[in-house]
């Protein structure tokens, strides 16, 4: 009797674990949410130091910290790994999915993004236009204002 219990109590634990991952249904406004924001965590979790520096980069009052700059500056590299992280495996997976629903516009922007995630306003105008000229001179046909 107690095995009968047991095991109906782990099916009913099964099911349950299955229910709460279950993906919403495909193309609903729930789905576009669930499929963004799993991508955009685990893009963010991945660069959480990258992150940080730019929220750094706006002080208390709103202004850009020029050492904070001149620091970021020096990492140039890592800023240019990041944005195109973001433009070529980031914006293309989430085109993918949202592409079978055939609404592109559901798309976020890379400095929407980092809104989200806590940069401010003085930074994302800092780093925006120093983003796009290194995608600019690396691949000028890959630049696309819109997706900045």
């Amino acid at each position: 009797m107690l095995k009968l219990k047991l095991a109906i109590l782990s099916l009913g634990l099964a099911s349950l674990a299955a229910c709460a991952s279950v993906e919403p249904k495909p193309c609903t406004a729930e789905w576009v949410d669930y499929k963004t924001d799993k991508v955009l965590k685990t893009f963010a979790a991945k660069n959480r130091g990258m992150i940080n520096d730019l929220r750094r980069l706006q002080n208390a009052d709103g202004d850009v910290d020029p050492f904070v700059a001149m620091q970021l500056i020096s990492k140039k590299k890592q800023i240019e790994r990041f944005a195109d992280t973001f433009q070529t495996i980031i914006v293309p997976e989430l085109e993918a999915a949202v592409d079978q629903c055939g609404d592109a516009e559901l798309i976020p922007a890379f400095t929407q993004f980092l809104r989200d995630e806590g940069v401010g306003e003085a930074t994302l105008e800092w780093v925006g236009p120093l983003v796009g000229l290194m995608q600019e001179m690396r691949d000028p046909q890959s630049v696309r204002p819109d997706r900045l």
